[in-house]
């Protein structure tokens, strides 16, 4: 059963507090009011002062140290509040000095119990009322010999089942409300969900969103919009879409599907001052009023028009990639028949270049060399994508001692160039085993020590290769060069195949740095990070993170 005192505690505690004052307010008007209807030289004054006396104290002290209403099913929990009430008005009514009589006091009473306590609370006071009500009217009628007994017999039910019903009532009328207050907490809770989930995808959702009304004004905007519109829209401060020059034909798209009710798309272009046309894709909707929550007049009600941008540029770059994606297959084919001709034309070249004296044709020989090893080097790199594609599959491969293959590797590739390849090892993953191919291994860190060779500077420590394992057991390795920092439309497409910002590079060393990550269940990504902790200065960083191997070396 759900608790109902946690969410509802900030109204019933309100309603717990007016109660606890009342009762203190009561005990002062009844001492008043003893005061001026009871003669003074009657000695039962005293009595009934003495108890609203204590009464009195007793409700300031539990309104001082009480915070919250007791729980409705803890009967024996409502003895200090309504049992004391109770207790007080039969006391006044036994010792009261009049003919008057105090019973209507049991009202407030039973209207406090069935607001703020149970069932159980509500039924026990309306039952403990009727039950004194009976037993007065008993005695009373004793006392005095009254002969018609059963007049004030029925009489004192009557007023009992009276109290029963106005209990019945009140509680019924509580719960009603105690159940729409908490419907109502919950609905908050969940637009409360809703609305920060909305915001989280508008956030990082890459399409520009604008809601706008009719008036043009721009009630919200993602991040990737407000670069669109190329200033900051506050929702305080909303800002009049029609004054920007740029945007009139998105303008008028929007004034159209307002028109016409319907969702529109098209392609518009943003003609800044000053800056380069950009193109848009542009989808507008209109939001539907609540039916019955007034005329479309009603400011809260209208609908509002959402537009969708979407950039052309990344439409576009998405598509090439694609292109590209499939002419690399197209090319790995190719390839494959470019290397036999090209092995005769470079074997070729050297036999006439054995037979050559002139400078001038040993340069031209020189040139077809190299170039000759430059396709060769390219149609490698197209046909290892194939390799990769076509051999080890996820959960295969030996089991690698990583700094050990590591230390192999980094030294073999430093003797290929001893003058420039120099590189700073911290092997920090003494024992671990890796699930890797050793030679994909050495092709995966030929690759990043390639490509971080190609920008680091002349410091002695500006190519470092680290690897490290954590409690877990998995192993990373990083292979950090204190490069110019990477533009950010460039590491989008880092690992993207045939993507390059060099125009003599093939652009597929990071892609089958990837593939064969992928391959072997490991996991790389690129970071713009310092070294060590000590070190102030910033690189870029390749961070490979490597899946433990399942059985021991051999």
């Amino acid at each position: 059963m759900i608790n109902a005192a946690a969410p509802l505690d900030t109204p019933f505690r309100r309603l717990w507090r007016v109660y606890l004052a009342a009762r203190a307010v009561v005990a002062l008007l009844l001492a008043a009011g003893a005061v001026l209807l009871a003669p003074v030289h009657t000695q039962r004054l005293l009595p009934q002062l003495a108890i609203l006396a204590v009464y009195g104290a007793l409700a300031v002290l539990y309104a001082v140290i009480s915070q919250h209403p007791p729980a409705q099913r803890k009967v024996y929990a409502w003895l200090p509040t309504i049992g004391l009430d109770l207790l007080l008005i039969s006391l006044l009514e036994v010792t009261k000095t009049g003919s008057y009589t105090l019973t209507p006091l049991f009202g407030l009473t039973v209207l406090f119990a069935g607001t703020l306590g149970g069932w159980l609370v509500v039924l026990g006071t309306c039952a403990y009322i009727t039950i004194f009500l009976l037993m007065e009217t008993i005695s009373t009628t004793a006392s005095v010999m009254d002969l018609d007994v059963t007049q004030n017999t029925v009489q004192a039910g009557l007023a009992g089942a009276a109290y029963f019903l106005v209990g019945i009532l009140v509680r019924l009328l509580a719960a009603r409300v105690e159940r729409e207050t908490l419907k109502g907490l919950r609905a908050a809770a969940a637009a409360n969900q809703q609305e920060q989930v909305n915001a989280l995808i508008l956030q990082n959702l890459p399409d520009g969103v604008l809601v706008v009304d009719q008036q043009l004004r721009v009630h919200s905007a993602n991040p990737a919009a407000m670069a669109l519109l190329q200033q900051i829209i506050a929702p305080v401060q909303l800002q009049q879409l029609g004054q920007l020059p740029a945007w009139q034909g998105v303008v008028q798209q929007i004034n159209g599907t307002f028109r016409s009710g319907e969702a529109v798309s098209s392609d518009q272009a943003l003609i800044a001052p000053g800056a380069a046309p950009v193109g848009l894709h542009v989808r507008t909707w209109l939001t539907h009023p609540l039916p019955g929550m007034g005329p479309i007049g009603s400011a809260d009600n209208d609908p509002l028009c959402v537009v969708f941008l979407h950039d052309l540029r990344e439409m576009e770059a998405r598509l090439r990639t694609e292109k590209l994606a499939a002419m690399g297959r197209m090319s790995a084919a190719v390839a494959h028949e470019i290397r036999n001709p090209l092995a005769a034309i470079t074997q070729a070249n050297a036999l006439l270049d054995e037979d050559l004296s002139d400078p001038g044709l040993k340069r031209l020989t020189y040139m077809v060399e190299q170039n000759a090893q430059r396709l060769g080097r390219i149609a490698e790199d197209i046909l290892d994508i194939a390799r990769v594609h076509n051999q080890i599959q996820p959960g295969e491969g030996e089991a690698v001692l990583l700094d050990d293959t590591v230390r192999e590797i980094c030294n073999d590739w430093i003797a290929l160039a001893p003058a420039a390849h120099q590189v700073a090892l911290t092997l920090s993953a003494e024992g671990s085993l890796i699930a890797f191919d050793t030679g994909h291994l050495r092709q995966l860190l030929y690759n990043l020590l390639n490509n971080a060779q190609r920008y680091r500077s002349d410091h002695a420590d500006a190519l470092r290769v680290m690897t490290s394992s954590n409690l877990a057991g998995t192993a990373t390795m990083t292979v950090w060069s204190d490069g110019q920092p990477i533009e950010p439309t460039i590491e989008k497409h880092l690992f993207e195949p045939f993507f390059s910002s060099e125009s003599r590079s093939s652009g597929l060393g990071l892609y089958i740095c990837r593939e064969l990550c992928t391959r072997h269940g490991a996991m790389i990504r690129y970071e713009r990070q310092s070294a060590r902790q000590s070190d102030t200065r910033d690189g870029n960083a390749f961070i490979v993170q490597f899946r433990r191997a399942a059985h021991p070396v051999a």
